[in-house]
């Protein structure tokens, strides 16, 4: 049966406009500083075919993110394209495996077309090559109408600098409202103008809000991709590399989480709450039951005693959607059942979601979360607003807010990501009192944090342990010791270290 007699469906390689192929090949155009170049290697070389590369370029007008693609000169470009009008007929996606074998021995195994036909086909057009950078964060196209000629630009957020970045990649309306059909088709969803809000997972684990067309955002299409840590960093790591806060405040922080006390991590949205509670959870117990309920799946346990949940959510508009619904309130309430030593929930957002923390929390198992909020009286109205009195505060031990900040890196300024200050919440007469405990000097780069010392919180869990303000301190010195001395360990090398730590301690 020939390969193009089957089923028609629409591939990557359909334009939105019909069977007209015209591939689009990005290459480097702005000449100004390398300030870095990355190869996007993803899984072409295994493949037999070439792949792209990234580069951070400084010129009079800015930075901007240039992404450089194989070569396709016209002839074998027109011969790509002709081959892919072919693909308007093809076999069904679950044999794209064939299907892609088949159409590299009909470009005789070119090694540049190759690259063109995964990316077009089994991937994300030209969206690609930033799904395959580790350093890209977030992949961002609002399709402002400024540039009607070329299409708007596709913005990123650059882990390595900081800061919102413009590439070299521009969509027009009709490619935006394409790929994101086509994204959203890949994590298994449909968008259409009756429903054309689109929240979902990628195959590749990121998250994805998109709108479709004109009937919710304006001018037309939008894409938002959130891409998580494909490793977790260590918090020895985010200490002495990333400089995220001051070894004593992590100190701090551990001796709260193994002692089963409640972190409560604050901040905007793109702070780094996330990645900041991922690494706290690096310094539990090994053998401890760690039990993580998300949305969207982000968190990630290096220990092998860990129950992951996630909430779900229906699809349908028939009647009973509702009880095909498993919001985060109900995985946080069944955590009670499961007896965890700790749980640590993605972000509360609701009124349920903050009370079932609470009770979760309460019953005497550890806890860290994370909040939107900017300062300790927004959060203590956002909880207040929810109907939370300020007893809920007597529950939590440590309370850490996270921003960015200009920071001089090489003579260049970007935004960093730093634990802003660290404080605890103190009943006083039934109202909570915040207490700050070490605070960031922006103008420095470094943390003011003699006063954790004289914590309430701590002294009182030292005390629960009988230990004294010195004991607590040469806890917290112990502690400092180990991130010294695994700041640059691998993952396998820093999970021995931490055996071995718990190990002299009586914990197994």
């Amino acid at each position: 049966m020939s390969l193009f007699k089957r089923k028609k469906i629409v591939t990557a390689s359909e334009t939105p406009l019909g069977t007209d192929i015209n591939i689009k090949c990005l290459k480097k155009v702005d000449k100004g500083e390398i300030l870095s170049e990355t190869k996007l290697k993803w899984k072409y070389e295994d493949k037999g075919v070439e792949y792209p590369s990234s580069y951070v370029v400084k010129t009079n007008d800015g930075f901007s993110y240039q992404i450089d693609e194989p070569y396709l000169d016209e002839k074998k470009k027109a011969k790509l394209e002709n081959k892919m009008k072919m693909l308007y007929y093809v076999i069904k996606p679950s044999e794209e495996d064939q299907l892609i074998a088949q159409i590299l021995q009909a470009i005789d195994y070119d090694k540049t077309m190759g690259y063109y036909v995964i990316r077009d086909i089994l991937r994300y057009n030209v969206l690609t090559p930033l799904f395959d950078d580790m350093e890209i964060e977030d992949i961002s196209y609002a399709g402002a109408g400024v540039d009607k000629a070329r299409g708007d630009v596709v913005w990123v957020f650059h882990r390595g600098f900081g800061t919102w970045l413009p590439t070299n990649i521009h969509l027009t309306p009709s490619d935006a409202d394409y790929l994101v059909q086509r994204i959203a088709l890949k994590a298994g969803k449909s968008v259409t103008l009756a429903k054309p809000i689109v929240d979902a997972i990628s195959p590749e684990g990121y998250r994805l809000a998109l709108t479709y067309g004109r009937e919710v955002s304006l001018p037309g299409s939008s894409i938002s991709i959130r891409k998580p840590l494909e490793d977790v960093w260590t918090l020895s790591y985010m200490i002495y590399s990333k400089r995220i806060m001051s070894d004593w405040m992590a100190s701090a922080i551990w001796y709260v989480l193994e002692n089963r006390g409640v972190v409560l991590v604050v901040g905007r949205s793109g702070t780094g709450k996330t990645t900041l509670i991922n690494g706290m959870l690096t310094i539990l117990p090994p053998t401890w039951k760690i039990v993580t309920v998300e949305e969207i799946p982000e968190l990630k346990v290096i220990h092998p005693n860990w129950v992951r949940l996630i909430s779900r959510k229906s699809t349908t508009f028939m009647e009973y959607a509702e009880a095909v619904d498993i919001p985060l309130d109900k995985l946080i309430a069944h955590t009670l059942r499961i007896r965890p030593d700790l749980v640590s929930v993605g972000e509360v957002r609701t009124k349920e979601e903050l009370n079932e923390f609470i009770h979760s929390v309460a019953s005497g198992h550890g806890g860290v979360t994370s909040i939107h909020a900017e300062d300790f009286p927004s959060l203590k109205a956002r909880f207040n607003y929810s109907g939370i009195d300020d007893s809920f505060f007597s529950i939590i031990s440590l309370v850490v807010f996270i921003d960015s900040f200009p920071v001089n890196v090489n003579g260049n300024t970007f935004l960093r990501r730093r634990v802003q200050e660290m404080g605890e919440i103190n009943l006083i007469q039934g109202q909570a009192v915040y207490n700050r405990l070490a605070v960031y000097n922006p103008v420095t780069d470094m943390w003011d944090d003699s006063d954790l010392i004289k914590s309430k919180r701590l002294s009182l869990l030292a005390y629960k342990k009988g230990k004294t303000e010195e004991g607590l301190k040469l806890e917290l010195e112990e502690r400092n010791e180990f991130f010294k001395l695994t700041a640059k360990s691998t993952i396998t090398e820093f999970k021995s270290g931490l055996q071995k730590f718990y190990e002299r301690r009586g914990v197994m």
